[in-house]
């Protein structure tokens, strides 16, 4: 009887230290394609920059949700909401040699609870089948289905029932766990050592069948954290082709249809070659349309697209393929007001990071699909500026007899703003569907 005693104490003390130290975070989001409909089966993956051997990842569901818990150590228990299926966090965790996984369910209903690796493989299905008890305890052994030891490293578990699918995460260790005595030894490393080593910096990549492989170098994550993504199908329909057989890839946002990269052509739609102008003199002096690479150096043109004038964008020749055209200051507006108002849309339209933006690149989630990029511009002098720091889009607005309208968002601004500026100006266009 006394030796219960000491274990059931032992056992309590375990699961309160390890609660007390350690805890996780989450990032979860929708991920859509660019016609606008939730994507499932996609997986989404988090490395950590600091530790290649972190990783996370989830795989959407119906839905298009992925949730991903980070673990800064053993996670935290989150509160269950009333009447739905709960799966709770594995204890003990870290773990070795086996870990108890805990569970409740609204109602009776039949139920599967599997170990996944950190790749999505499945590595043991612990339970199939029907359970009448509202609560429920299963133990992984750290073996998998052939009964073989597994390899230290993060796992997911999951709970699945009637369509609803519940991940979490858990890590197995070498050596002496949580639940021997080797627990006591462990507990006496101080806590900034163990959180001083985790990163927030994460690389971010979203994959699947018919996908364009969606990567962001870099994202930062110190706290609960909403990213919604949209990432670019592969299939028929969902780009547009110009006149010189340029392809472009489009993406839907609210009920308009956009280019999601900057227009390249150099013919307008009848065929005539829109003039290359590398002068800068003679480019100041024209009162027709032409166009320019930034800085005269097409390199940049497969990233960034071509520079047109104004009088190019009025061209009654048409600057743009059937069915589509440059936009008008209104339809701009129905964008901006569609994600959230001038405020906050150029954030949600920049493409996030810094591959090509330059920091801070504020507020850049690119979660519109439209992936803004600073393609700078050529001024009304002749000169190139601003790559890496400013996207710039001309409208089909005329401003006056002098000038045209254009938008622009800024590598220091969440916003989106609107100017005048003169004709003879080089800008990017984007176009949208008739």
């Amino acid at each position: 009887m006394p030796t219960v005693k000491c274990k059931a104490i032992f056992t309590i003390f375990a699961v309160f230290m390890a609660s007390g130290l350690y805890s996780q975070i989450t990032l979860e989001g929708v991920v859509s394609d660019n016609g606008g409909d939730a994507v499932q089966n996609a997986l989404v993956e988090l490395t950590d920059l600091e530790d290649s051997g972190r990783q996370f990842s989830d795989y959407t569901d119906a839905g298009g949700r992925y949730v991903i818990s980070i673990g800064t150590g053993v996670e935290d228990v989150n509160p269950r909401s009333p009447g739905s299926f709960y799966l709770a966090q594995n204890y003990p965790n870290p773990f070795n040699p086996s870990t108890v996984i805990s569970y409740e369910l609204p109602w009776s209903a039949h139920i599967r609870i599997e170990i996944l690796n950190i790749l999505g493989q499945r590595v043991k299905v612990l339970c199939d089948g029907y359970q009448a008890d509202p609560c429920g305890q299963v133990i992984w052994d750290a073996t998998d289905d052939a009964g073989r030891g597994v390899p230290a490293g993060v796992y997911i578990y999951s709970l699945i029932s009637e369509g609803i699918r519940i991940h979490r995460k858990m890590l197995l260790v070498d050596g002496g766990g949580v639940g021997s005595s080797s627990i006591l030894n462990k507990r006496t490393v101080d806590q900034k050592e163990l959180r001083k080593e985790l990163s927030n910096r994460y690389g971010f990549r979203i994959s699947g069948t018919d996908l364009e492989t969606y990567e962001l170098p870099e994202i930062l994550i110190d706290a609960n954290r909403i990213f919604n993504v949209t990432v670019f199908r592969t299939g028929a329909g969902m780009t547009v082709t110009d006149i010189d057989g340029n392809v472009y890839r489009t993406v839907k946002i609210g009920e308009q249809w956009w280019l999601a990269e900057n227009l390249k052509v150099t013919h307008y739609r009848n065929g005539d070659a829109i003039p290359n102008v590398t002068d800068g003199t003679e480019w100041i002096n024209l009162g027709s349309g032409a166009y320019c690479d930034y800085d005269n150096n097409e390199s940049f043109v497969s990233t960034y697209g071509r520079l047109y004038n104004w009088h190019a964008v009025n061209d009654s020749r048409n600057i743009a393929p059937v069915g589509w055209h440059v936009p008008s200051d209104a339809e701009l507006q129905t964008l901006v007001d569609y994600l959230g108002g001038d405020a906050v849309a150029g954030g949600k339209m920049k493409e996030a990071g810094y591959s090509h933006w330059q920091d801070p690149n504020t507020g850049a989630t690119n979660e519109s699909g439209y992936t803004a990029l600073p393609g700078g511009c050529r001024s009304s002098n002749g000169r190139f500026l601003s790559t890496g720091y400013y996207a710039l889009f001309w409208s089909s607005l005329e401003y006056d007899a002098v000038n045209g309208l254009f938008w622009t968002l800024d590598f220091d601004q969440t916003g989106v703003y609107r100017y005048g500026v003169n004709k003879q100006s080089g800008f990017s266009i984007r176009l949208v569907k008739d």
